[in-house]
């Protein structure tokens, strides 16, 4: 019925497990104090999406944040200035863990994509980096 959560890590971000229960009637599927790793100041809920859209395309100085896709399915790619990755998200019951400092942009975006994201600081435009060559310099002084 119940599975605790399972972190698998894969070199600068995470792949979270979260508990889910199979029940009579639908999946339940659980985001809790002790599964989440922080506490969640800040919940987006990102729908409506086309094929061809990007989101993202930024990173944070400090806020760590959790993408789980509720449905429909989408891809991420990561850097952090050293370090690339791409992946895929289309499971309710995983999120991926980003980091500061770990630039990312989802794309390929499948019909009715549901994106929950969650995060441990409220929204500060300050915190945010826009500009990748800003993103580039800022990392190649920072011992990460």
């Amino acid at each position: 019925f119940y599975c605790s959560f399972i972190v698998k890590k894969i070199g600068f971000y995470k792949i979270i497990k979260f508990p889910s229960s199979d029940t009579k009637n639908g999946v339940l599927f659980m985001y809790q104090k002790g599964d989440v790793p922080f506490l969640t100041r800040k919940t987006l809920l990102i729908k409506g999406m086309a094929g061809n859209d990007k989101r993202g395309g930024h990173t944070h100085h400090k806020t760590n944040q959790i993408l789980i896709c509720l449905s429909g399915r989408c891809k991420v790619s990561l850097n952090n200035g050293k370090d690339k990755a791409e992946v895929v998200l289309n499971k309710a019951d995983e999120g991926l863990l980003l980091y500061p400092y770990v630039w990312h942009t989802m794309y390929g975006f499948k019909p009715n994509t549901i994106l929950l994201v969650l995060a441990d600081r409220k929204y500060n435009e300050k915190e945010y980096i826009r500009n990748y060559e800003e993103f580039m310099k800022i990392i190649k002084h920072k011992k990460l």
